[in-house]
């Protein structure tokens, strides 16, 4: 009788102290879920913000289409600003041919 009062009493500590070391696990596995989504969370925040970041950075090559319309843009200007240069040194001409002729 003895022994089996010991050894009953023995699995019941052992019952008991795997209870308390079960709750133990289970609030330190709550706690850690709360962590890992915590974590995923700001995980997500910064792989969108680098996104962003890498749209920005990206050089996209530009096509051929947006090549020749700012080359076209370039040579008007050019054209533009010739004529206006061509039209002042006429001036500049005439008038330095008009003081000639005083």
């Amino acid at each position: 009788h003895g022994e089996n009062e010991l050894t009953k009493t023995s699995k019941e500590q052992d019952v008991k102290y795997k209870r308390s070391e079960t709750s133990a696990l289970e609030k330190a596995a709550g706690e850690l879920a709360g962590d890992l989504q915590s974590t995923q969370a700001e995980l997500d925040a910064v792989m969108k913000a680098a996104s962003g970041l890498r749209k920005q950075c990206v050089v996209k090559a530009e096509t051929y289409e947006e090549k020749r319309a700012k080359r076209d843009a370039e040579i008007d200007g050019l054209k533009e600003a010739l004529e206006v240069l061509s039209t002042q040194a006429a001036m500049l001409q005439k008038g330095a041919a008009v003081r000639q002729h005083q």
